[in-house]
């Protein structure tokens, strides 16, 4: 089985869970609409082609194992803190995001060939809070998100690492690709036609 399989596969077992936030416009999963759609976009141009070029091999790869990893904590989330509640949930989007970000910047750190005991009991640290505000079911304060970055920033500039979130390297990658207009932003739109789509497929 290869990686277009796996996402068609996973996107049928999970089709019910993905369209209802699409079509909701969940803020949940707002920070990675782009990836979405990007990888949405990739999936057909492969069926169509039955081929993408190197770079597009890559921006699909990423951009699934990106937006699957997020969708599996959502999913965890509303099954065992909301009990499969959307509507609960989604008044706790602020919090979720926060904790998506968290998330993707310890894997950032992960993946590199520095020493991060320290660097990661602060960000471990942080997540606890965050963690403690949705067992409770409520958002974060605002100054939560400034203060993640006062303890991000440091350590990548410390080690020498860029910070390019990975939903704003897909934001640039669907410009490119045209799926929406930068003076037309409505990118639930491109996602939810797509979802549309393939529902019928």
């Amino acid at each position: 089985m290869d990686i277009y399989e796996d996402y068609a596969n996973w996107k049928i077992e999970n089709h019910d869970f993905i369209y209802h936030l699409v079509k909701t416009q969940s803020k949940t999963i707002s920070r990675f609409t782009s990836a979405i759609a990007v990888v949405d976009y990739l999936y057909e141009k492969y069926v169509e082609k039955n081929q993408l070029t190197e770079e597009e091999e890559v921006f699909f790869s990423v951009g699934f194992d990106y937006i699957h990893d997020n969708f599996y904590t959502i999913k965890t989330i509303l099954d065992y803190t909301f009990n499969g509640n959307f509507e609960e949930m989604e008044k706790c989007a602020k919090t979720i995001n926060l904790l998506l970000y968290v998330h993707e910047f310890q894997s950032e750190l992960l993946n590199q060939d520095i020493d991060l005991k320290n660097s990661m009991k602060e960000l471990d640290s942080f997540e606890e809070k965050v963690n403690s505000y949705l067992d409770k079911k409520e958002n974060v304060p605002d100054v939560f998100f400034p203060m993640l970055d006062d303890i991000v920033t440091p350590i990548f500039r410390r080690n020498g690492i860029d910070m390019n979130p990975t939903e704003s390297i897909f934001y640039e990658i669907a410009l490119e690709y045209g799926i929406y207009k930068n003076d037309e932003f409505d990118m639930y739109n491109a996602v939810f036609n797509l979802q549309k789509k393939n529902k019928h497929n």
